[in-house]
């Protein structure tokens, strides 16, 4: 109370009507501190903790004006929030007759989904081709795959969002474009491969890379491309094909406009406007063109929020929520439903962290409350209060009124962090030929002199290496792609991973350790990594960095360039230069030595997700093609300080770190006839800052080796059943007698 009574101090000095007008602006500030929770009482509505239809009831009064539902949710891995919206959309359908359900996915993934699900196409598999995995791979979502199966004649589902979200985007997307405009004698000059590789650029990296296609042009093309589609009759197919179309625009604009990175603790921030923008234009068009639907949207409560005038916060009261444009269109025929809780701690980085509540916060208030479920009007006087809340963090508390936040709150005691469906559980899933190298591939761009050329190769005297040309080095990487299926393990397969550690800080070690962990990899034509059972350790040198699991060494588990190198795409590799530098004998085969190196900088080239100079050397033999050796070069353009491996046991010691250079040499070698990965070598080199801001010269260096692999019956090792802290395993001298003769 200081800053008051020295204010009671100055209005002395005052004549009456300023010091009537002061009084009553501090006394309305007292009673908006007042209001933060300490008198705020607002009417609620006590549900049971097993909810049913019947418990919906409520909703019946609530939504009697309502044609959209925004049914929210606080974060997208609260499995029991997706199991009770699965609910309230039955009740909703039975009882009020929405039949279309809109999700927070990419407009063009779930169109597609739908029209798969038309034709008789497998549900839950078009869900998990369109939907984010965040729902469409999870255990607590199977109920709403259920529900919407045995009742697909009578419900619709579409997407709002302007992202691509599924395999449906990534690999069907430009080609429909395509087909879609040859379809309706539309004209579109842009090429279909440099578009797809752009899409995927500004998809993957955020990066609008000119590289492929020029900003103006592409938004000049797409610009024309609306004004024809708009000429023609009102048709389902012409008003989809406008609405991906304006998503792209939206993306790209997003993606090419400069901004500055905002660091902050919100889930969402000005950074989302374009995309909120476009959500609200997709859904508002989708309502115009079909106005008769009452439409039920799934997505996140901060994209569902009606009107952001009550909150002063300069970070996020400069968002504008898709649920803002939406209100100001509809009114009273948009109700926004949030979905909260109260939690006191939050899932992070795989471990559950504190996060405790205020006092006098609308969150205190509802565990006040001490019931499993409550729904809360925004109907209200009480709820135009201001509360202090968190309904846009997981642990930065606002004022705001609720009031215009949501329409409502239906409020939940516990949550329960939702089930991965794991890839055993979805064994056959595997990744698409667009994406991954498969024996089909498109080689036409490649004429039949190059073709002959590669094919005898072995004929070649080494000496006209000089004068083979550009084409005849592309002619031999895309022989190679052509055979990674053949050459290569596609099966599941077990194998023992024995790696060393070092690392030194100006030259001296300050860690050196050894482990030993058995491995299950899916098979080198699948996106995701193995899983690993941490088996040995061994602390050689344990000085002032102590790290406890084997994930803060960035690469270990993801060092395969024939799952993850880019220049393996059919696609992206005519983006890169290849160089045949020189053919010799390597392992007893004769190889061509093929330089690589692109002018790309950004994640969608490099797999990194710090700029970088990008470039490398593979080994590729000459009798099967198989890729015996790539040696992979980044050097970082960029402050890579998060980009790398978290260095937590140096906190107290070092404020900072950046890696200036990754190398990384892969060998790959014939076991049981087919190529498999036995030595990898991983350089990082960088420096370490103290407090005093003095710079220390780091060096991190991973060398693993992989022996005994098993294709026949291979012991799975599930995700969740991985293994990976060091302090959980004890030294077994036995196990390092292997280790020392692979050395």
């Amino acid at each position: 109370m200081s800053k008051y009574i020295n204010l009671t101090k100055h209005l002395q000095k005052l004549n009456y009507s300023k010091k009537a007008t002061i009084i009553f602006c501090i006394l309305l500030y007292l009673q908006c501190l007042n209001t933060n929770g300490q008198d705020f009482n607002p009417k609620i509505l006590v549900l049971p903790e097993s909810l049913s239809l019947k418990d919906f009831d409520f909703l019946k009064e609530e939504l009697k004006n309502a044609q959209i539902v925004l049914l929210g949710e606080k974060t997208h891995f609260d499995g029991n929030v997706f199991e009770v919206k699965t609910e309230i959309i039955k009740y909703l359908h039975q009882e009020l007759d929405y039949n279309t359900i809109a999700f927070e996915s990419g407009v063009y993934d779930v169109f597609k989904a739908q029209q798969s699900i038309s034709k008789g196409e497998n549900v839950r598999t078009a869900f998990e081709k369109s939907l984010f995995p965040i729902w469409s791979r999870t255990k607590e979502f199977e109920s709403f795959v259920t529900f919407f199966d045995r009742n697909k004649k009578n419900l619709k589902v579409i997407g709002f969002d302007n992202q691509i979200t599924g395999d449906y985007g990534e690999n069907e997307l430009v080609k429909d474009l395509y087909h879609y405009c040859s379809q309706n004698q539309l004209s579109l000059k842009l090429k279909s491969e440099d578009l797809e590789l752009l899409i995927e650029s500004i998809t993957n990296s955020g990066v609008f890379d000119e590289g492929d296609i020029a900003y103006e042009k592409y938004k000049s093309e797409l610009n024309k491309l609306l004004k024809n589609i708009d000429k023609k009759p009102k048709e389902e197919i012409h008003f989809y094909w406008k609405q991906i179309i304006k998503n792209l625009l939206s993306m790209g604009e997003e993606s090419y406009s400069p901004k500055e990175t905002i660091l902050s603790s919100f889930n969402t921030t000005s950074d989302d406007n374009f995309r909120d923008k476009q959500m609200a234009d997709n859904l508002l068009s989708y309502l115009k063109s079909y106005p008769n639907e009452k439409i039920i949207c799934w997505g996140a409560n901060a994209h569902f929020v009606n009107d952001m005038a009550s909150i002063n916060d300069s970070v996020i009261n400069k968002f504008v929520p898709m649920g803002s444009h939406i209100k100001r269109e509809l009114q009273e025929k948009a109700y926004s439903l949030a979905l909260i809780s109260a939690s006191d701690s939050i899932f992070l980085n795989k471990v559950w962290s504190e996060t405790p509540i205020k006092k006098n916060s609308f969150e205190q208030f509802l565990k006040n409350q001490e019931k499993a479920h409550l729904f809360i009007s925004s109907n209200q006087d009480e709820m135009k209060k201001i509360q202090l809340n968190r309904l846009f963090s997981p642990i930065t508390f606002i004022e705001s009124r609720l009031d215009q936040l949501h329409d409502g709150y239906l409020y939940f005691d516990q949550v329960r962090q939702s089930s991965i469906i794991t890839n055993e559980e979805n064994e056959n899933k595997s990744i698409s030929s667009e994406d991954k190298t498969t024996s089909n591939l498109n080689l036409e761009n490649y004429n039949e002199v190059e073709s002959k050329l590669v094919e005898n190769a072995h004929n070649l005297e080494e000496v006209l290496i000089v004068s083979y040309s550009k084409k005849f080095s592309y002619s031999i990487i895309n022989k190679a792609i052509q055979n990674i299926n053949k050459n290569y393990p596609v099966d599941p397969f077990n194998a023992t991973q024995h790696t060393n550690i070092n690392v030194k800080v100006q030259n001296e070690t300050t860690l050196d350790l050894n482990f030993i962990t058995n491995q299950y990899d899916r098979g080198y034509n699948q996106i995701d990594r193995n899983s690993k059972r941490l088996k040995q350790v061994q602390w050689n040198f344990k000085g002032d960095y102590s790290p406890k699991n084997i994930r803060e060494f960035w690469s270990l588990s993801y060092n395969n360039p024939l799952m993850y190198g880019p220049y393996f795409n059919i696609r992206k590799s005519k983006k890169f230069v290849f160089k045949i530098v020189e053919t010799k004998i390597y392992n007893e085969k004769q190889v061509f030595v093929i330089d690589f190196s692109i002018n790309r900088n950004h994640f969608t080239y490099t797999k990194r997700n710090i700029p970088s100079a990008y470039s490398g050397t593979l080994f590729i033999n000459k009798d099967d093609y198989a890729i015996v050796k790539v040696i992979e070069n980044w050097d970082f353009l960029e402050n890579t300080e998060t980009s790398k491996y978290e260095m937590n046991g140096w906190i107290d010691k070092y404020t900072k770190k950046e890696i200036d250079n990754e190398r990384v040499e892969t060998n790959f070698n014939k076991r049981n006839g087919l190529y498999f990965l036995t030595d990898s070598e991983i350089e990082l080199t960088g420096k370490l800052y103290d407090k005093e801001q003095n710079i220390f010269a780091l060096k991190v260096t991973i060398d693993s080796k992989w022996i005994d692999f098993n294709s026949k019956n291979p012991s799975k090792i599930n995700y969740k059943d991985e293994l990976n802290l060091f302090e959980s395993i004890e030294f077994n001298k036995s196990f390092w007698d292997n280790y020392k003769l692979l050395n």
